[in-house]
């Protein structure tokens, strides 16, 4: 199990976050921890979600995150950024 950082550039709109994270519950994947805040461009969030899984695991839950509507712009990082 490998813990890694996603970052998620997401539109500011209602439900947003309802989604990733039930994108998670409903596959059984655990975030340790999220953190969200606003970005200079204006309507844009960021949010950046730890967790710990394997590569299977990492590769899903990227490839369902960028098919979500909301969604700008997903990156990965295996450096621990909060938690």
């Amino acid at each position: 199990m490998n813990r890694f950082t996603i970052d998620l550039w997401v539109n500011n709109r209602f439900g947003v976050l309802n989604r990733i994270t039930g994108l998670y519950a409903k596959r059984g994947y655990n975030i340790e921890s999220i953190h969200a805040g606003p970005t200079e461009v204006s309507g844009v969030t960021k949010i950046e979600i730890v967790s710990t899984g394997d590569d299977y695991m990492r590769t899903q839950v990227l490839s369902q995150l960028e098919k979500l509507y909301d969604v700008r712009k997903v990156e990965l990082s295996f450096e621990e950024a909060i938690g």
